[in-house]
């Protein structure tokens, strides 16, 4: 009888059968009932202590196991603070292999002697996880290199791993509603696609130059690659004259504010104006070179915000400076895409979230208590946000992390001010208003039938060339008749985020959101002007 495609292979049945057996050595039996892998109820507890032990279960199944746990500990809309703390111990550092055991995938992917690239090459590595190891070298005209190599068989254990993964997250959802709520498919799918990244050392190698070239104006460097010897399982790249941040966090002294604001401006310009972006900006990541300036590598990790996800984003932003929590409830629903849930109740809680932090000073909110009071809501409603959503939210909270310990005092509203108004120039100066006239015009039909009030209102607005809005003396308030309510401090915040990601949008929705965008955009610009 021909295997169908739940039932394992025979290579995955040894590995299933591992796997049942290392469960059991750390009495997680229950666990393995109830993802379907031995008879039994699903529905029977895990055991207490279960955290620690899948912990230890994840070191013990090797590199794939240890990167989901490090996944995993970023998603604090599926899993509680007990779990994410334990799973955030998981640490991707392995003995180092001897150099023996290198030099073969090293002299394959160079296609010559070593001896012919390098003047010399440290056979004792700088550093040592899953998937690749480093060791330094010099060049034969005497440039100092970082040598990246790929661990020999890792490719073939990342795969026969992934697909046992799979079937198990397919069974396991059939037997427990609550692993299927936390949509294991679309979370393997993003991990499978992360991991597939980060084996392909020419993958890292150009996202570096890519998002080095969009850095390098804003006076961020990124190291060279050598891409003559640069592969799937091998690149050379320029050796940076430095210090990681990591080494003077505690040191810091008087230059932590100003590492903390050219750190955060490189963060935030690179989501915002770039849409790719360095995705662990760990202090271990960044540097601090001889000539003072700032440096980010190891590429492995790279976020992207797609046009689609943009607009989204866009929306949620825009509905929660406005305050319109009926649209808030729609987007996480949307994006959870759940149905069976009591939307009164959430959009209830959801303005009383939005109400706590209505009128506070932006310096004195920490995204880390916003986005742990917004993953609790979201556990308690069992609502879960996008893979690549989660990975956004975890790179702002690296960088809130990096930051507060260079400078517990950083003014995060004073550093993202210039960012807001260049967003602010760049939206309502004549370029950009006829940009996106242009992109409004050919829109506005397709839009006539769907939004007829947002057209009208569009309309109204070109005929007369003037905006809905009234100046009194130093404040900035809405007409009464203007479909926004919000505080328009509240608005500016948001602007910052919600302004540069209509940049490249093209699409209906993208041409909508211009629209709507416009009256929040003028109120923070001739707030700030009429401060001055």
């Amino acid at each position: 009888m021909p295997a169908t495609d739940d039932e394992p292979q025979i290579g995955e049945r040894a590995r299933l059968a591992e796997l049942i057996q290392i469960m059991g050595r750390h009495g997680l039996n229950g666990l393995a009932s109830r993802l379907g892998l031995l008879p039994g109820r699903s529905e029977q507890p895990v055991d207490v202590g279960t955290p620690e032990r899948v912990v230890a279960l994840l070191r013990d199944l090797g590199p794939v196991a240890v990167k989901l746990g490090q996944v995993l500990a970023t998603r604090e809309d599926l899993l509680g603070p007990e779990w994410v703390r334990a799973l955030s111990t998981l640490q991707d550092r392995v003995t180092p292999l001897p150099f023996e055991a290198l030099e073969p995938t090293i002299l394959a992917a160079l296609g010559s002697p070593i001896a012919d690239v390098f003047a010399s090459f440290d056979r004792e590595p700088i550093a040592a996880a899953s998937i690749a190891q480093v060791h330094a070298a010099t060049l034969s005209d005497g440039t100092e290199v970082v040598v990246k190599v790929r661990r020999p068989g890792i490719a073939e254990r990342v795969d026969a791993d992934l697909r046992l993964l799979r079937r198990i997250a397919r069974l396991a959802a059939r037997h427990s509603p609550e692993i299927r709520r936390l949509r294991p498919d679309e979370l393997l799918r993003f991990f499978a696609e992360s991991l597939s990244q980060e084996m392909d050392l020419s993958a890292e190698a150009a996202a570096c130059e890519s998002i080095g070239a969009f850095l390098q104006p804003l006076g961020v460097r990124t190291p060279a690659f050598y891409w003559d010897q640069v592969g799937r399982r091998i690149n050379v790249q320029q050796r940076l004259d430095g210090m990681p941040v990591r080494a003077i966090l505690d040191g810091a002294g008087d230059c932590g504010a100003d590492i903390a604001g050219r750190y955060a401006d490189a963060v935030l310009r690179m989501i915002i104006f770039n849409g790719r972006f360095h995705a662990d900006p760990h202090p271990g990541n960044v540097f601090v070179l001889a000539d003072a300036s700032l440096a980010f590598i190891d590429f492995g990790a790279v976020g992207v915000l797609s046009p689609a996800r943009r607009n989204e984003v866009v929306t949620l932003v825009l509905a929660i400076a406005g305050e319109d929590t009926r649209s808030v409830t729609d987007v996480l629903l949307q994006w959870s895409g759940e149905t069976d849930v009591d939307r009164q109740a959430l959009t209830r809680e959801l303005d009383a979230l939005i109400g706590q932090f209505r009128g506070a000073v932006l310096q004195q909110i920490e995204l880390a208590d916003v986005f742990g009071r917004v993953f609790a809501l979201l556990r308690t409603y069992r609502l879960a946000l996008p893979p690549d959503l989660a990975l956004l939210l975890r790179t702002l909270l690296i960088a809130e992390g990096f930051v507060r310990r260079l400078d517990p005092g950083f003014d995060i509203a004073a550093r993202a001010a210039p960012i807001a108004r260049e967003l602010l120039r760049e939206r309502i100066g004549p370029a950009g208003l006829k940009r996106g006239g242009r992109r409004l015009a050919t829109s506005l039909g397709r839009l006539a039938a769907a939004s007829p009030e947002l057209v009208a209102f569009a309309e109204r607005v070109a005929r007369s060339g003037a905006l809905p809005i009234e100046l009194q003396g130093g404040a900035v308030s809405p007409n009464p008749t203007s479909p926004w309510r919000a505080d328009p401090n509240i608005l500016s915040a948001g602007l910052l985020v919600a302004g540069a990601i209509l940049q490249r949008d093209h699409d209906v929705v993208g041409a909508m959101m211009m629209a709507s965008a416009v009256l929040p955009a003028a109120w923070a610009w001739f707030a700030s002007r009429q401060r001055r």
